[in-house]
């Protein structure tokens, strides 16, 4: 499918009821689930579906004032979503960053980046199961392997058959789901971006 093609009902339909296969397979048997939240699309696509199978937290780390935070609230606001925040300012950033280092030492300074914020939430709430929206943009494999490491589980990851999944058919889906259509129309933004991070590091 084209990237930018949305793809016909019935294949929003078929995505849709995929999604909620495999989010009902990870979350299976679980009394409380944790959301590695960004308020971003896919993020907030794995959250609708989730909430309606567990018991789901959404954490979401970043400063006070970014994009992530920002959206998160609105979420809870808007949409009653259960939402935790890590605020993060330079300080707690740059400790956050060296225990991952310490943990994952082979790691490149980009993947720590774009780790942190997973990591700076799965910190808080270790021993149950994680979900994450990665799967909407390629991600790197390195990444990947590490939020594996930290038990983490990207649903739209294992659907997309190691590519991504077009943007479109994701906002698709996110409509068709209830979402507005001016929040399935945010612009990706990568992680220590949106956390508001990448000035402290």
């Amino acid at each position: 499918m084209a990237r930018d093609r949305i793809g016909t009902p019935r294949e929003v339909s078929a995505f849709v009821r995929q999604l909620e296969g495999r989010i009902e397979d990870l979350v299976k048997g679980s009394n409380r689930v944790a959301l590695a939240y960004s308020g971003g699309l896919a993020s907030t696509l794995v959250a609708m579906v989730a909430r309606k199978r567990c018991d789901l937290d959404c954490l979401v780390a970043g400063s006070s004032e970014s994009a992530d935070v920002r959206a998160a609230r609105a979420a809870k606001q808007h949409m009653d979503y259960r939402i935790e925040l890590v605020l993060l300012d330079g300080a707690a950033t740059r400790q956050i960053r060296d225990r991952l280092v310490a943990a994952r030492p082979g790691l490149s300074p980009r993947a720590v980046r774009s780790l942190l914020p997973l990591f700076a939430v799965v910190e808080r709430a270790e021993g149950i199961p994680w979900l994450a929206g990665f799967g909407g943009t390629r991600v790197d494999s390195r990444i990947i392997t590490e939020s594996q490491r930290l038990g983490v589980r990207a649903p739209l990851l294992d659907l997309s058959n190691g590519g991504s999944i077009p943007r479109a058919m994701l906002r698709a889906a996110a409509v068709l789901l209830g979402l507005p259509e001016k929040w399935a129309r945010v612009p990706h933004r990568a992680p220590p971006n949106g956390a508001g991070i990448a000035a402290f590091l």
